[in-house]
């Protein structure tokens, strides 16, 4: 408990003290806001640091696997423009979860077309680390698909799915799939580039969790299982969704 106490002396002409008045006020609330303020200040600051230093390093790797600066343009700004779709989503939620639902629909959002995606799981929301990971994992794999993969031609599909897994140990509690049909034959890149390494490393680098990634004659896939400690709530409610026609597709990159 906090108070504050102001105080007045009255004196007579001798300079001897006749009274004192006095107030104490309980400030409690008001020292309380102050350090919550000052939290979300030091949080905001850890943030923007973090942030600024993974576009560093988006841009440094963009950078390297581009031909020309039209190219580096173009792919640093939609990898910046991914990664502030989950930052709009947690601004949304106050920083306390974002429904995978949604992630996955705003990364898949610009690409789709008549009904080429389909996503489909259980009501899980994902903690902050989670959602920025994996919002730039979905990108990477939406533009695959988009350039070389199913989304690149009119009868390809997409499909996402989750489930929950319920682990005696606890390490892993989501699993997602991603699979591409009905699209182009493709074969694991003789090298892999910076968009592959992402999908491949970010996942268990900063989540601890495993991906698993595979280019077959059907299409691409992607298994990637995420700690149970990066999620925030999980329901029986299953949500299905097959995706409307778009107006504003984004262009291949």
């Amino acid at each position: 408990m906090w108070l504050e106490e102001t105080a007045t002396a009255e004196f007579d002409p001798d300079g001897k003290c006749l009274r004192i008045e006095g107030l104490t006020r309980d400030i409690t609330r008001s020292k309380r806001a102050e350090e919550h303020q000052r939290m979300l200040v030091a949080e905001l600051d850890h943030r923007v640091k973090n942030v600024l230093a993974r576009v560093g390093v988006v841009a440094m790797y963009t950078r390297e696997g581009s031909g020309t600066i039209d190219e580096f343009i173009q792919a640093l700004d939609r990898r910046i423009q991914s990664m502030a779709v989950a930052h709009e989503l947690l601004s949304q939620g106050n920083w306390l979860g974002v429904r995978l639902a949604d992630l996955v629909r705003h990364q898949l959002a610009p690409y789709a077309t008549d009904a080429n995606t389909t996503t489909s799981g259980p009501d899980i929301a994902l903690n902050a680390a989670a959602t920025e990971a994996l919002g730039m994992v979905l990108h990477e794999l939406v533009t695959n698909a988009s350039k070389y993969g199913a989304l690149s031609i009119p009868e390809g599909r997409v499909s996402v799915s989750w489930e929950y897994q319920n682990r005696d140990d606890a390490t892993l509690g989501l699993k997602v799939l991603w699979r591409e049909t009905c699209g182009p034959s493709v074969s694991a890149p003789c090298k892999s580039g910076y968009g592959i390494s992402l999908i491949c490393e970010l996942i268990p680098h900063e989540l601890g969790g495993t991906v698993d990634l595979a280019f077959s004659s059907e299409g691409v896939s992607c298994t990637i299982e995420i700690p149970h400690k990066q999620l925030g709530y999980s329901r029986d409610r299953t949500i299905s969704s097959i995706r409307q026609p778009s107006n504003d597709r984004a262009q291949d990159r």
